[in-house]
């Protein structure tokens, strides 16, 4: 039973890497994108294919997520000993990271808005950004400690 538990730890990490990774991929682009001079033309080029590529793995990974959550509501045991009190504070401190992510991007760009004009398909794919990508990389970092 030990062994299946590793093994869903492990899944369940390389689930939230390629989550990370397919999101950056697919939105970097963009926030690169909205940020130059011209933003009212779509993306093309390599921009285009690392969103398409990464908007693929993303999808995958997603496709993953619902997989595990459904052999989770099968083997009932299995996700408790994955969701003890350890994990919900982890996931409890990513939120917290999650939230002060948002809110220092928010405090950095508004400031920045008055500055340099900055456009709104940029603010808020800077913000979207912000939100997803914290809380996966701090999940990762707390659950490593």
């Amino acid at each position: 039973m030990s062994a299946e538990i590793t093994q869903l730890e492990k899944r369940r990490r390389t689930i939230i890497i390629g989550n990370l990774l397919g999101f950056a991929l697919w939105q970097l682009p963009y926030l690169v994108h909205y940020s130059g001079s011209d933003s009212s033309a779509g993306l093309s080029g390599w921009t285009s294919a690392v969103s398409i590529a990464g908007w693929l793995i993303w999808t995958y990974f997603f496709i993953r997520i619902l997989q595990f959550s459904r052999l989770l509501r099968q083997k009932r045991k299995l996700a408790s000993t994955l969701n003890d009190e350890y994990y919900q504070a982890i996931r409890m401190r990513s939120f917290a990271v999650a939230f002060w992510a948002l809110l220092g991007a928010i405090i950095l760009l508004f400031p920045l808005s008055f500055i340099i004009d900055l456009k709104v398909r940029f603010v808020l794919s800077a913000l979207i950004f912000a939100g997803v990508i914290a809380p996966l990389v701090s999940y990762l970092i707390f659950e490593q400690d």
